[in-house]
């Protein structure tokens, strides 16, 4: 087989098990970390970078090609698909060291007094939670997610459990607060990004709406034969799915908070 049809072959595969890794991590991370740092090493920047290069310059030329667009569009594309991979690779990498971290090493366990909780916004909205915790062998400036902030603001001190991951990355589990507290804490973060992008969140369900309704109205109309699914709208019909799934966790979160604790949020 030839080089090129062999690339071929394996791109849609490629795509799908890079794609799918990077929502496991994303997903794993959002439920299993609670406070950590997220620095990569300067030289891993350099090693992703080495790796990535080739494979932008290739999925460049194939965009380039497949459009039929002039030569030099090479170069946006390659580009936007360098910075992509090396972004979405380093947090791969750093997310997955941290997991794979924690499930492995001894953690040791200390009380820590409680220094600094503040919400980091970015671009009007909540990204992260700044935690500053300090005992006595060591001071941790870290952050958290979001959802922390409802659950550590106002604490003087934690009972803690932490460690360091395998690229020297700090990471934090919290003793002294119950399952239940957590759990309202998501709800509440999760009440907050509604209130603060309720818009958004409305314009966006319009234009999935009208996006799957507008072209089988169409082709009903005007007696056109169906149009086979494209990659793309699959893995689009991919992450609306996983938005529904996300959708119906949180109200398993509303449920729980409304009718199976004391407290009323």
């Amino acid at each position: 087989m030839l080089l090129k049809e062999y690339l071929r072959l394996i791109e849609k595969p490629f795509l799908i098990a890079y794609a799918s890794l990077w929502v496991l991590v994303y997903v794993m991370s959002r439920f299993f970390l609670e406070i950590y740092s997220d620095h990569a090493p300067s030289s891993l920047w350099w090693w992703s970078l080495l790796v990535i290069l080739p494979i932008s310059l290739y999925a460049a030329a194939r965009t380039t090609a497949i459009k039929r667009e002039n030569w030099y569009g090479v170069i946006g594309y390659f580009i936007m698909y360098s910075l992509l991979g090396l972004f979405t690779s380093n947090y791969m990498i750093v997310n997955g060291d941290i997991l794979v971290s924690s499930a492995i090493n001894t953690e040791s366990s200390a009380k820590a007094e409680v220094t600094e909780v503040r919400k980091v916004f970015y671009r009007s909205g909540f990204d992260h939670t700044s935690v500053k915790l300090k005992t006595i062998t060591k001071d941790f400036s870290m952050q958290g997610r979001p959802y922390i902030f409802f659950y550590l603001n106002g604490r003087k001190s934690l009972s803690i459990r932490s460690a360091s991951s395998f690229l020297g990355n700090d990471y934090v589990f919290t003793n002294c607060i119950s399952r239940g507290e957590k759990v309202k804490a998501r709800w509440l973060h999760f009440k907050d990004q509604i209130y603060r992008a309720w818009i958004f969140i409305g314009i966006m369900l319009v234009l999935i709406l009208i996006g799957f309704l507008a072209p089988q109205n169409f082709r009903k109309s005007t007696g056109a034969k169906p149009i086979k699914m494209g990659f793309w709208k699959m893995m689009g019909i991919v992450m609306g799915i996983v938005f529904a799934l996300g959708l119906l966790l949180y109200i398993g979160l509303f449920v729980y908070v409304k009718f199976f604790t004391n407290s009323h949020f």
